[in-house]
């Protein structure tokens, strides 16, 4: 895996970022979700992209868990790939590395903890409710509990045994992410992007989309 230094060299300034995302959140080109037109136009004085039919404008951080952030994109970036990458990422370090208040990396780091829990909305995801839990089928309810205990596990391990109920569920939250995406860094790092995303298409999506539109 890549060090920081070196993940952080693919991404030398803002635009860079911007490419990156591009190139995840419409990998075969952009399409708008108003009415499925893939013409546009860059208005760089705001960066967002306006489609050339109806003229809705999209940032291209709008309903990810970077939406609306005032936070430099590169920023994202560094957190994104402590979390993604395995490593235990405090708020406090990451307040010390990005040179930030530790309250803004802390809900930093809860919004990447909330896009672990929208990355993969399984019934297993709620193995820590109790009530859930014993409503299961036997071999059903065993591998929540199993899972129950090695989430408390790592918390203690990771965050100490000093954890606020409130923190607790998105710590589960974040065992389960890593868990599923212990050896796959970049099928971690586009997961945690696009967590909260709708506008990943295929190309038939994209021709299914315009059909439905020039129908209405």
């Amino acid at each position: 895996m890549a060090s920081i230094r070196r993940f952080m060299a693919l991404f030398p300034d803002e635009q860079s970022c911007r490419d990156y995302l591009f190139s995840l959140r419409w990998p075969r080109g952009f399409i708008c979700t108003k009415c499925g037109e893939m013409r546009y136009c860059l208005i760089k004085t705001r960066n967002v992209y306006e489609c050339a039919n109806c003229k809705t404008q999209t940032s291209i951080t709008s309903n990810t868990l970077m939406h609306r952030t005032k936070l430099p994109l590169r920023y994202w970036m560094v957190a994104l790939y402590w979390v993604a990458s395995g490593q235990r990422c405090s708020a406090r370090k990451l307040a010390r590395t990005l040179l930030i208040q530790q309250r803004t990396a802390e809900r930093l780091l809860r919004k990447i903890r909330l896009a672990m829990h929208k990355s993969e909305p399984t019934l297993l995801l709620d193995f820590w409710n109790r009530e859930k839990r014993s409503a299961q089928q036997p071999i059903v309810r065993r591998a929540m509990q199993k899972m129950y205990r090695e989430a408390r596990a790592f918390i203690r391990r990771y965050y100490g045994k000093r954890v606020s109920k409130w923190n607790r569920l998105y710590y589960y939250y974040e065992y389960r992410f890593r868990s599923n995406y212990m050896h796959h860094f970049t099928g971690a790092l586009s997961g945690l992007i696009l967590a909260s995303c709708t506008t990943i298409y295929t190309l038939n999506e994209y021709g299914r989309l315009r059909e439905r539109k020039s129908a209405s």
